[in-house]
């Protein structure tokens, strides 16, 4: 379960969240949506640790800002801007699957319904990938994570439609029990696999609803 209470965070004068609380329970699926500058990122990288805040988030019970360690150890997160890793694919998949106690045979598993052999590229550097071969690596490492939560910022952008499907119907697998988080403008795309709809404008919470809910309000 995720916890968050009363989240707020301000950029110098800019706030960016405003008293955001919602629980996320287990099983749940849920979409962060909002227009550039409504405090979604802001809010995904507060669950994510990533930036301090005021207000309390807790994964699994275990409070983030606190024990980042401890509360992040079951979630696995697939950015939106793929850093710039000089190290080769093989060995960003080596050091990812020691960390996280699986085999690399496991990320390759992941990748290969997404496209991308990743023995054909094993020696290439990890900047040297084209943005969309990144972001298939990048959702193949999350994927092939025992994650009991799965974080995802915008992470069908530089797909093409084939990997965009194949990395849909991935999550939408994912064992019972799992949260999934995602992070989108593109509504329509994930209506379909998510049970709620989070909407956040200019730093507020204005709607958390089920889909269906939206689409008779926009209609």
């Amino acid at each position: 379960m995720i916890e968050i209470t009363d989240v707020s965070k301000s950029f110098g004068k800019v706030q960016a969240l405003k008293h955001v609380s919602l629980t996320i329970r287990p099983d749940e699926r849920v979409a962060f949506v909002g227009s550039n500058g409504s405090g979604k990122t802001t809010l995904l990288r507060a669950v994510l640790g990533l930036l301090r805040y005021s207000g309390r988030i807790t994964v699994h019970g275990v409070d983030v800002a606190c024990d980042p360690v401890r509360a992040l150890s079951r979630v696995a997160y697939i950015p939106q801007v793929a850093p710039p890793i000089e190290a080769s694919v093989q060995e960003v998949v080596r050091a990812h699957a020691t960390l996280r106690g699986i085999e690399p045979s496991a990320v390759a598993a992941c990748a290969a319904p997404l496209g991308l052999d990743l023995a054909a590229v094993r020696a290439t550097r990890f900047r040297d990938l084209s943005g969309g071969m990144r972001q298939k690596l990048l959702a193949a490492l999350a994927l092939a994570t025992r994650a009991d939560v799965l974080v995802c910022d915008e992470p069908t952008a530089n797909l093409d439609v084939a990997a965009r499907a194949a990395f849909l119907d991935a999550v939408h697998e994912r064992p019972h029990g799992q949260i999934v988080i995602f992070c989108s403008h593109r509504l329509e795309e994930v209506e379909r696999f998510v049970d709620r709809v989070i909407e956040l404008r200019e730093g507020e919470l204005v709607r958390n609803e089920p889909p269906r809910l939206l689409r008779a309000v926009a209609s």
